[in-house]
């Protein structure tokens, strides 16, 4: 007799607080790396992107309990943003917390008045793709084999201009459906 499948139901909106990375968060983060990368950044890079590189900016999203479910990084260049990594504890996928990252580095270069904004993903992450393509990134070209853990290919999507109306559009319809998804509407 065949047992019935658990439903794979997706999990709810997990609302988070998106602030500025600090040493203190980088145990945690590490943590993060490690169970996300087959091939994760030596702790030194966390730490001297914190605390050498006058270009980065990197976030953490934090729970209600204090617990940091997810990072981000991004150079900020002349007026050009290129969003290093975004990553969220696999525990903690499918929530919208990389969204809620997305959103908030988006408001950043934003207040910051970069025009654009690269970066790159595996061509098989397709749920990544879809967030970004969701938010008018575009892709843009391929860096063949560019992941030396498998030397899968990236696709670079890139934003030209953050202040285009289709963007901002798009992006007030995005940011506000995001709200009434952490709210519960």
């Amino acid at each position: 007799m065949a047992m019935p499948r658990e439903s794979a139901a997706t999990p709810e909106p997990q609302p988070v607080r998106v602030s500025p990375m600090t040493v203190d968060h980088l145990s945690e983060v590490y943590a993060i790396e490690i169970a996300s990368y087959p091939r994760p950044w030596p702790f030194k890079c966390f730490m001297d992107e914190l605390t050498r590189n006058k270009f980065a900016r990197y976030l953490v999203a934090v729970d209600n309990t204090g617990a940091v479910r997810g990072y981000a990084g991004l150079w900020m260049i002349h007026d050009e943003g290129h969003i290093t990594n975004i990553a969220v504890d696999p525990e903690w996928r499918r929530r919208k917390i990389a969204e809620q990252i997305l959103v908030h580095i988006i408001d950043q270069a934003r207040k910051r008045e970069l025009n654009s904004m690269f970066l790159e993903v595996r061509r098989y992450n397709v749920g990544a793709q879809m967030l970004y393509t969701r938010y008018k990134f575009e892709p843009i070209s391929v860096r063949e084999r560019y992941y030396a853990d498998n030397e899968e290919d990236a696709i670079v999507l890139r934003v030209e201009n953050l202040g285009a109306q289709e963007f901002l559009d798009n992006y007030t319809k995005r940011r506000t459906a995001l709200g009434k998804a952490m709210r519960g509407e």
